[in-house]
């Protein structure tokens, strides 16, 4: 979906952002990457796969707050995971940003339906991936 498209269901709106909220996002997702960390560290699989996923799901709010649109509506975390595949699908790889959308949903199955849904490499898998994420976020947002 484009940004086009994505504005135009109102999924994304544009808003005048502050480069504070932006810097505050990225520390939130900085935070929750350690998190995940700990998590991992005493065997807390659900919670460290669902930190990894919020640090990645912060960064991607950084990323649409540095250029100055936010997510709308209940859908809010699939509108920033689209919005991140349109702009900034160049800079991420595929697998990273397929990666993330499998995470939401997961997460989501986690945190609502199943419990213990999430293995112990899962968890591992995704802290790797949000620590990729994290630093492509970062460099994206050194450079707008």
């Amino acid at each position: 979906m484009s940004l086009s498209e994505l504005l135009k269901t109102g999924a994304v709106e544009k808003f005048e952002s502050d480069p504070e909220q932006t810097k505050n996002k990225v520390e939130i997702s900085k935070g929750h990457l350690a998190s995940a960390k700990k998590m991992l560290g005493i065997e807390e699989w659900e919670w460290a796969y669902i930190a990894a996923y919020n640090s990645m799901l912060l960064a991607s709010v950084a990323l649409m707050h540095a250029k100055g649109y936010r997510a709308r509506g209940a859908d809010h975390h699939a509108s920033t995971i689209k919005f991140v595949q349109a702009v900034y699908s160049k800079k991420f790889s595929e697998e990273l940003l397929l990666a993330l959308d499998k995470a939401r949903k997961l997460r989501n199955d986690a945190v609502y339906d199943t419990p213990k849904v999430i293995s112990r490499s899962q968890s591992e898998t995704l802290m790797k991936l949000a620590e990729t994420f994290l630093a492509i976020a970062l460099q994206q947002l050194e450079t707008s």
